[in-house]
């Protein structure tokens, strides 16, 4: 236990430190952005590229005791040949690839880590020619959340499967007529984790029903939010749930019968309804008052935004609720992204950068504390 608890405090002081380094740098392309009024995005993309691999190397050549599921895949990698991943094809085929070259988890645990980062670099950089931002910026956000981390080292499928939506998310922005493109990456999200399964559903949704006004969708997200708040969920669905848990069957018994014996907490979750409504108040003033309710793609994904919230709200009365709320966080730094842009009027990044820090900050003190 002393051991497990030195390795996990090495790792969080050498992830601190790649922080620190570029939060200086992040500092200093704010001021770029608001002072200058320049990106210098040749510069800023070789920086998000240092910064994504700096942690892509931290996070691929973790210890088997950083991160609570990394020895799950460990075991995933040696033993699939007697595991059945189900609808999980990518992430069985990705295994099969590796274990032609080497039966070193290690290097498993770092392709894993190279494509999470990769992919999410790579989303930075193609969203970034559908709308004005600082490239190190954007990417220096998602590094500031406490999900990142976790995406990174401990629920790592779904952090490849996220990321290979946040691609899919910005080769749509870009052109949707490319349907090809973002197709295959939204397959490959899903073939990477089933629950993705979900994330689509809304987001196709959503842009089926773009020209619904967006004050619907409020109402959906502060309905929900109340129905949470007295105890409603997912659970009220009774005999519905068997299908609906079909994108999570592993795990469907333990949801539906509520067993919490592994301790996870379930009930409201007061500081996540907090959380995603302060973002969504500050998505709203970036909507209204930036971007003047004329940005369609913006709003695609705000509404998405407030969807897959209302969804995370009716699953605080299970396990495991917190990796649904991943799937509303993992747009947070696209949807602050206009904040990171050339404003002539306002000076926002320095601020959003400050505002980062706190949030970093903030929920490192609040998990070590646990």
């Amino acid at each position: 236990m002393i051991l497990s608890l030195n390795l996990m405090e090495e790792f969080k002081l050498k992830f601190y430190v790649i922080y620190l380094i570029f939060a200086v740098v992040a500092i200093i392309f704010s001021m770029y952005v608001d002072i200058k009024k320049k990106h210098y995005n040749s510069i800023s993309a070789a920086l998000a590229l240092a910064l994504f691999s700096a942690t892509a190397f931290l996070f691929g050549l973790r210890d088997l005791d950083v991160g609570a599921d990394t020895d799950i895949v460990r075991v995933q990698f040696e033993f699939h040949d007697r595991i059945d991943f189900g609808f999980q094809f990518m992430f069985d085929f990705l295994i099969a690839l590796v274990s032609q070259f080497t039966d070193n988890y290690h290097i498993f645990l770092l392709v894993l880590s190279l494509l999470f980062n990769g992919l999410i670099f790579s989303s930075v950089l193609i969203f970034s020619r559908r709308i004005d931002l600082n490239i190190f910026l954007v990417s220096f956000s998602f590094v500031s959340f406490y999900f990142f981390e976790q995406l990174g080292i401990n629920i790592v499928r779904q952090g490849v499967s996220l990321a290979f939506f946040l691609l899919a998310v910005s080769l749509y922005f870009k052109n949707p007529s490319h349907y090809k493109l973002w197709i295959i990456s939204m397959v490959f999200a899903v073939g990477f984790h089933i629950t993705t399964v979900m994330v689509l559903l809304i987001f196709g949704l959503v842009i089926l029903l773009k020209k619904l006004k967006t004050v619907y969708f409020y109402a959906l997200y502060f309905l929900v939010l109340i129905i949470s708040a007295v105890g409603g969920s997912i659970l009220s669905f009774g005999s519905l749930l068997s299908y609906f848990f079909l994108v999570d069957s592993q795990r469907a018994d333990f949801y539906i019968n509520n067993e919490n014996g592994l301790g996870y907490e379930v009930g409201f979750k007061t500081q996540f309804a907090i959380f995603n409504t302060l973002f969504l108040g500050i998505f709203t003033f970036i909507n209204s008052r930036i971007l003047k309710y004329e940005d369609e793609s913006y709003e695609i994904l705000l509404k998405y935004y407030m969807v897959m919230s209302a969804v995370f709200f009716l699953m605080f009365q299970i396990p495991f609720s917190d990796r649904w709320g991943m799937m509303s966080w993992i747009t947070i730094p696209f949807l602050l992204a206009p904040l990171f842009s050339i404003n002539r009027t306002a000076r926002y990044s320095m601020g959003t950068l400050g505002f980062l820090f706190v949030i970093f900050v903030t929920f490192s003190m609040y998990y070590s504390s646990k």
